[in-house]
């Protein structure tokens, strides 16, 4: 395999991790997982109470 096409792919790889971090690290994407892991975790009481603190003092920080 000739070097120029193995560095085409690796320039591609790169490309494309960089591309993923840049997704994983935006404020939206955070939020999205943030909204998933919730929903699933509430399945159980205490992390939702836990949740509901939380949430409550964000809110009087916030005030």
């Amino acid at each position: 395999m000739p070097v120029r096409k193995i560095a085409k792919i690796v320039g591609a790889a790169f490309k494309d991790g960089a591309a993923a971090r840049r997704a994983a690290q935006s404020p939206k994407w955070a939020r999205e997982q943030q909204k998933d892991r919730r929903g699933t975790l509430r399945k159980f009481e205490t992390v939702e109470q836990t949740i509901r603190e939380r949430d409550a003092q964000k809110k009087s920080k916030k005030k």
